[in-house]
């Protein structure tokens, strides 16, 4: 494996955000705004059913230590949206697919 397939595949574990259910991706939004890096925090331990993700629970530690630098605040709400993102996302692809069925 060269190098930049290892860059590519942590990169891509770095950044995979989790998928939140019902109320779960406003509340980690607005917490991640609020309060930097305790919504990603929550993410970590809510968007995974087998375990928490360790990865999610350390970015989240280092937007809590960076925040008063505004670096970890801005990377925080950034990583709120995405979890909201790709959770909307992820809900709206799932209701497309139960339409269709019926």
């Amino acid at each position: 494996m060269s190098f930049r397939e290892q860059d590519k595949e942590m990169w891509l574990i770095v950044s995979d955000v989790p998928r939140l259910h019902g109320p779960w991706p406003y509340v980690v939004f607005v917490l991640s705004i609020v309060l930097p890096g305790s919504g990603t925090m929550v993410a970590a331990c809510a968007g995974y059913t087998t375990s928490w993700s360790k990865c999610q629970l350390f970015i989240g530690m280092l937007q809590m230590m960076t925040f008063v630098y505004l670096i970890g605040w801005i990377w925080s709400i950034w990583w709120g949206w995405k979890i909201l993102h790709k959770s909307l996302k992820a809900d709206a692809e799932d209701e497309r697919m139960l339409v269709g069925r019926n």
